[in-house]
């Protein structure tokens, strides 16, 4: 049954003095809104692709599915996860023409399941973009107080390289998305420069397993794909399309977002998939392909550095060095953006503080939940810091992977939002992208959360207890959201019924806001 708009919900104007923007959400001398109009494609795209940050997942991982994976089949595992993908990017992108929210994730599961679902998803990926982004901050300080050591003899600890890093992420993120954008850009067009000389050489050494016995298909045969392992590989390849869901994040900077989003997920999801396919295909007939297993067991983290030395000489190792360093540089940044605007979406609705919810006057950037997350950060980075842990081994290792089990548990919930909205609202008959992909998407998803759930030594690199430890912090996050949701339904009915806002394109049907309103 159809019912009236609630006077919080999208539907509904507000009149004058009203506390309520038109969007429904709650307004203060602060809030100057985000820069409407400020990113195209191109510069979305870049935002996708430097989160999954693509010379990082050809050095750290590549190795790790070849040698413990499926061997050869590795570049088929990529296909594979990025299949899995795309097919939830079909019911997302579908459901983005009803939202338009900078809370992404958080959106899309309370338009679909209701805010009690919904905050419980908010505090799981808030607390998993952030496990992310302190992890790139201890690879970073890794990567580059070692290369200072190597080329200039410097002794310079990894947290002052992470407090640098952080600092001028902070300047580019006060600045806004579009500086942001271009600065990305660069530094991915420097990634796949170099992963293309990578390529080139292989292809022209004299010096490959390929150079005497020719470029062989199978490692995209499917006994070879589907061979022992292949679930630790598409697991794994799952790990490094991380942050292409944060496309809609930026839906109000977007310019015509509908059109937008769009291309430059599909974009994003199809190249990352062929610089990862191609790049690991090369790779493995490059050592040959019966022995690619064993050679990258041997040679486990190396592996790439050593085709490169063998391919192009020693001068590549100090350029793949600078260029790693760069890379994560350029995911911080990304990840840095999506907080910022998943704090500033909570902080808007009065969720939170309130104060997450500003954006500077001109720039119209969230800079105080920027400078937030800046100094969460800075804490957790001088806490491994004090306990004189390895930046490389815990921070890096343990936050990325239980950061890489709560996004996927995020997009799982995400999907079934997307389900269970175009069910009750009849406002797309698409069947492919209301029901079959989501729900394709939905059992690919789920089984890559099983696989990762019993591979988590692997992933995580930790000992039983610390594993389960960082299992159940996410498991709390979860409840904590939820619990809050339910907390404020029963002591603060105004603030958890503007949680209902989802500044949505225009046209969200009153049934859901009615739904939601009873969730």
């Amino acid at each position: 049954m159809q019912t009236q708009p609630h006077p919080d919900s999208p539907q509904a104007a507000p009149g004058p003095g009203s506390p309520f923007a038109a969007d429904g959400s709650k307004t203060h001398s602060g809030d100057h809104g985000l820069k409407p109009n400020s990113l195209g494609a191109p510069a979305i795209a870049f935002y996708i692709i430097a989160a999954a940050s693509p010379l990082t997942g050809v050095v750290g991982l590549v190795p790790i599915m070849i040698g413990l994976g499926n061997g050869a089949g590795t570049p088929g595992a990529f296909i594979i996860a990025a299949g899995i993908l795309l097919l939830f990017a079909v019911g997302y992108l579908a459901m983005s023409r009803h939202v338009a929210n900078a809370g992404a994730l958080y959106a899309y599961t309370t338009l679909g399941l209701g805010r009690v679902v919904g905050l419980g998803s908010a505090a799981v990926t808030v607390f998993a973009y952030s496990c992310i982004q302190f992890s790139l901050y201890g690879g970073f300080g890794y990567y580059l107080s070692s290369l200072l050591h190597d080329a200039a003899g410097l002794d310079v600890p990894w947290w002052v390289c992470a407090i640098v890093a952080m600092l001028a992420c902070l300047a580019l993120g006060l600045q806004g998305v579009h500086a942001g954008g271009v600065i990305l850009g660069v530094l991915i067009t420097l990634e796949c420069t170099m992963l293309l000389t990578l390529g080139a050489g292989i292809v022209f050494s004299p010096d490959t397993a390929a150079a005497s016995e020719g470029f062989s298909l199978t490692p995209f045969s499917i006994p070879t794909v589907f061979a022992v392992g292949v679930g630790v590989s598409v697991m794994l390849a799952h790990t490094t399309f991380i942050g292409f869901e944060g496309s809609a994040i930026y839906a109000e900077e977007a310019k015509n977002p509908r059109r937008t989003i769009p291309r430059a997920t599909y974009f994003a999801v199809v190249f990352m998939a062929c610089v990862y396919a191609l790049t690991s295909y090369l790779v493995i007939n490059a050592v040959g392909v019966d022995d690619a297993q064993a050679v990258a067991q041997k040679e486990s983290g190396n592996l790439i550095f050593f085709v490169a030395d063998t391919v192009l000489g020693g001068w590549i190792a100090h350029t793949f060095q600078v260029l790693i360093i760069t890379a994560l540089f350029a995911a911080i940044v990304t990840f840095h953006n999506n907080l910022s605007r998943y704090l500033y979406a909570l902080g808007r609705q009065g969720l939170v503080w309130n104060r997450l919810g500003h954006t500077r006057k001109v720039q119209k950037t969230p800079h105080v939940a920027a400078t937030v997350q800046t100094v969460s950060a800075a804490a957790v980075v001088a806490g491994f810091a004090i306990a004189g842990l390895d930046p490389y081994t815990t921070l890096f290792t343990w936050l990325a992977g239980i950061g890489t089990v709560g996004i996927v548990t995020a997009q799982i919930l995400a999907g079934v939002a997307i389900f269970v909205f175009f069910r009750r609202n009849d406002v797309d008959k698409r069947r492919w992208h209301t029901v079959i992909a989501p729900l394709l998407a939905i059992a690919g998803l789920g089984s890559i959360l099983v696989l990762a759930l019993s591979s988590l030594d692997l992933l995580l690199g930790a000992s039983q207890t610390l594993t389960w430890i960082l299992i159940g912090l996410l498991i709390f996050f979860g409840f904590l959201g939820s619990g809050y949701a339910l907390w404020l339904r029963r002591r603060s009915r105004e603030r958890y019924d503007r949680m209902q806002v989802m500044l949505t394109a225009g046209e969200a049907p009153s049934a859901s806001v009615a739904d939601v309103r009873n969730t």
